[in-house]
């Protein structure tokens, strides 16, 4: 009986030393992966902008009304993928409790401040127009792809995980192309010919 009794024990402390160490091993994994990834990002762009849209549909009219119901349609597959992805990258980021949660309240927040962007005094017919210039290009004829489409419209919410050197635009704006790239010209080194004079 001692004997059967001392293995139980043995076998609990086992499990527990296995148990630490699998948490250990979870902790480094999870250590190694708290960035987001290039797609995590774009789904976070686009939410906020979805969030954005949305803000527009209930207070800027019939015609935004109208023109979110034909973006959510349209881009309805993506969306859906894009937020699942979202979802996901906030569980393993988190947790699946504390994620469930982040995940909420990224979104609740995103809602409200593009409500409270929108109501700032003298800012409801910009934050209108811009919602408008963005369902123009959404909606053209050559639909776009969503991840692109979304890469050119800055939004003004805070980005919700560690991105590692990856950002998402700030301020709802309408499209813009994406950002000016300008080549910086590689340093002279030695050895170089000099550069002729003309």
């Amino acid at each position: 009986m001692k004997r059967t009794k001392l293995g139980a024990k043995l076998g609990a402390c086992v499990a527990a030393l296995g148990l630490m160490g699998a948490t250990a091993a979870e902790a480094q994994i999870r250590g190694r992966n708290n960035c987001a990834t290039a797609a995590e990002i774009s789904a976070v762009q686009i939410s906020a902008v979805q969030q954005e849209l949305t803000d527009a549909a209930l207070a800027c009219g019939p015609v935004a009304v109208a023109n979110f119901n034909r973006f959510q349609t349209i881009f309805g597959k993506e969306l859906r993928a894009s937020d699942a992805r979202m979802m996901r990258m906030f569980k393993r980021l988190h947790g699946n409790a504390k994620g469930d949660r982040a995940y909420d309240a990224y979104k609740t927040r995103a809602i409200a401040n593009a409500d409270l962007r929108r109501t700032k005094p003298g800012q409801h017919d910009n934050f209108c127009r811009a919602a408008n210039i963005v369902f123009a290009a959404a909606l053209a004829p050559d639909k776009p792809v969503l991840e692109d489409f979304v890469s050119g419209v800055p939004v003004n919410e805070a980005n919700p995980v560690d991105s590692c050197e990856i950002t998402v635009a700030m301020t709802l704006q309408g499209v813009q192309a994406g950002p000016s790239i300008i080549p910086t010209p590689r340093p002279t080194l030695a050895g170089d010919p000099p550069n002729p004079v003309y």
